[in-house]
């Protein structure tokens, strides 16, 4: 490695300047320090175990049943994949893991990622992604790529609008029926949100923007799906600000907006329109790239 902190070029260049690492590491450090947590690699079983029991509480995980083993965690960890275990003095209050995915050694793929509700609304979650983010930079990997409910809005709100990522593609059915407390019976649609780790963290603040055309609208606890053609530059899917809590009060609005979303999402990405944010409100702000624009 060379001495310098010139970011390196964002067109998919391995990261070669210690200063470029050591930014991602002072990110990740204070935003650790802001949520009031510490953040490390996976270094035992214990940790292990403890990470594989963290899974299991954030997703409600029925007694007996694993959504990843301290085995399977052990394995990554041994092999040179992602596992790290958030703390709040000594309790674990968060981890994650993950593991490279083609081109080899160039993207990590983010499979699992969680905190405890206690600790929603301190940036811990933000704090988790820039630890990952250093960790893989430090790994050579320029990009992290994770799957994620597109009707989670906070989930969505920090994947694009805090991180930066872009959504690649939208996947039906993705893991097929869960039945577990968070998704229900509902469809296990997925987002595949991908993160360049080359380019600034925090991004720049987003231009200001025309009013944009509704396709997807709340009407009551239940989605409003346009069906007239797109207009305008800038088009607006909105979504529940809560759907876990519609999922447990509503579940056949929930699964009505599941279906809308679906097929308003699906519809824009195949006619090339592209997410460029998410407000906090939970809604998807997309545009047309212009011709010849890069992705």
């Amino acid at each position: 490695m060379t001495n310098g902190s010139k970011s390196p070029d964002a067109g998919g260049s391995v990261p070669e300047t210690d200063g470029w690492l050591l930014g991602a590491a002072s990110l990740a450090r204070a935003a650790a320090e802001r949520a009031g947590v510490t953040i490390e690699p996976a270094a035992s079983q214990q940790d292990c175990e403890a990470a594989s029991r963290l899974f299991d509480r954030v997703w409600h995980q029925p007694e007996g049943s694993s959504l990843l083993t301290p085995g399977a965690l052990i394995a990554l960890a041994h092999s040179g994949n992602y596992v790290a275990v958030m703390r709040a003095g000594d309790r674990v209050v968060g981890a994650a893991a993950g593991f490279f995915a083609p081109p080899p050694a160039r993207t990590l793929h983010s499979h699992l990622a969680g905190v405890l509700p206690e600790l929603r609304g301190r940036g811990a979650g933000n704090a988790l992604k820039l630890h990952q983010r250093h960790w893989a930079l430090n790994a050579g990997a320029t990009n992290i790529t994770w799957t994620f409910d597109p009707l989670v809005a906070r989930n969505a709100y920090l994947n694009v609008h805090r991180l930066g990522a872009r959504i690649d593609r939208y996947f039906e059915n993705f893991y097929g029926e869960m039945g577990d407390a968070l998704n229900g019976h509902d469809a296990s649609d997925r987002a595949l949100a991908n993160w360049n780790l080359l380019r600034p963290y925090p991004r720049p603040a987003p231009a200001v923007r025309p009013e944009p055309h509704y396709l997807l609208r709340t009407d009551g606890d239940r989605p409003l799906l346009e069906k007239d053609e797109a207009r305008g530059e800038l088009l607006a899917l909105q979504i529940p600000a809560d759907i876990e809590t519609l999922r447990r009060t509503n579940p056949g609005a929930a699964s009505q907006w599941r279906a809308g979303l679906r097929t308003a999402m699906t519809w824009a990405l195949a006619g090339g329109w592209a997410v460029v944010d998410v407000r906090r409100d939970g809604c998807y702000l997309l545009e047309r790239p212009a011709e010849g624009s890069g992705g």
